[in-house]
């Protein structure tokens, strides 16, 4: 597995992972990225353009997930409720993560989430953030697979915006 920036070749590619991952969402019940409030064309193409988009990629080069590694203070975890952050460095938040519909269940969110943080600590940060709707438990089962620790609940300026928020500070 191969663990790379994104290029605007992968666009395509990003942006149908993105739909699937919408479609899921939607069919286990779960309000996040509903209602026009997912990851569209032109948020992948700033991810990329931005150098923060990510892919996962197999032998066979085909994309198995991406996500979003975006550094800098994010609106949204600036105002946390029921807990709080460990520590006020510079932090990456991962965001727009999403996994191959031919390839959940394997695994590869938790591999997605651990190359990220690799990847994290290689650009400079040791404190890494990342958010999921409460209902999203695949996504909370890989978030806390790969060493994170709940902190407390962050509400973006959306449609049913409220998300549990995560921490990992790597020592290394």
């Amino acid at each position: 597995m191969e663990f790379k920036l994104a290029t605007s070749f992968d666009g395509k590619a990003i942006l149908q992972l993105m739909q699937e991952g919408i479609a899921y969402l939607k069919a286990q019940g779960s309000p996040q990225w509903q209602d026009g409030f997912g990851p569209d064309e032109a948020k992948v193409m700033h991810d990329i353009s931005q150098k923060h988009c990510y892919i996962l990629v197999n032998e066979h080069q085909q994309i198995v997930g991406t996500a979003a590694l975006i550094p800098g203070v994010d609106p949204a975890y600036t105002a946390i409720s029921e807990g709080q952050w460990e520590g006020d460095a510079p932090y990456l938040s991962i965001h727009r993560v999403a996994v191959n519909s031919q390839f959940r269940g394997y695994g590869y969110a938790h591999l997605l989430l651990e190359r990220s943080l690799l990847e994290a600590q290689h650009l400079g940060y040791h404190d890494v953030r990342i958010d999921t709707h409460r209902l999203n438990t695949p996504m909370q089962k890989a978030i806390t697979k790969a060493g994170f620790q709940y902190r407390g609940v962050v509400h973006f300026p959306i449609l049913n915006g409220e998300r549990l928020a995560y921490q990992k500070i790597n020592t290394q």
